[in-house]
């Protein structure tokens, strides 16, 4: 069982690569790469590879990260492991969905042109991250209150790639939006 739900979410991550690659020719020359709540001042940028899988592309950093962290604390079968590896796979089912519903607003923007399609999926996207975020709070709480743990330690080589995930992270997620114009 907790196969199925590790794989599952990666199958979910890859399906918005597939969704981007099908439609890249009929995608604009210029696509949004940021909205606000409101869908005001948003942050064009010329099309490339980089600004199209962008977004699948930091999701896939955030679950790579979270399947580092994850065997750290829920690698048996007590309770306590059970409900700490619950809560690292909604994390990770959030961030799968969170991806999928990204790709789905931006297609709807970028090929189809329908703005009521995308404040949907981009109202969706909130809906799940919130969710999953308030989900994995409740579901981890008492991973969340125990600071005196003694099994938070990493290893370095486990620290370094975690370290490199979040600078790749940032760099994809915000040096973008500095780098082009707002409309």
């Amino acid at each position: 069982m907790k196969i199925a739900f590790r794989i599952i979410p990666w199958v979910i991550l890859i399906i918005p690569f597939i969704i981007l690659a099908f439609f890249y020719n009929s995608i604009a020359g210029e696509v949004e790469i940021m909205r606000s709540l409101n869908g005001s001042n948003p942050v064009f940028a010329p099309k490339s590879l980089f600004t199209v899988f962008r977004v699948p592309l930091i999701e896939i950093i955030c679950a790579a990260a979270i399947e580092i962290i994850r065997p750290k604390f829920s690698d048996s079968e007590s309770n306590f492991n059970f409900s700490s590896f619950s809560m690292w796979s909604i994390l990770l089912y959030t961030v799968a969905f969170k991806s999928l519903f990204q790709v789905f607003e931006f297609i709807s923007t970028s090929v189809f042109s329908s703005l009521a399609y995308a404040n949907f999926f981009f109202y969706a996207t909130l809906v799940v991250v919130l969710s999953g975020i308030c989900a994995t709070i409740i579901k981890g709480w008492r991973f969340f209150t125990d600071f005196r743990r003694s099994d938070w330690e990493f290893s370095h080589s486990k620290k370094f790639i975690l370290v490199i995930l979040l600078i790749a992270y940032f760099a994809l997620a915000f040096l973008p939006i500095f780098n082009f114009e707002t409309a």
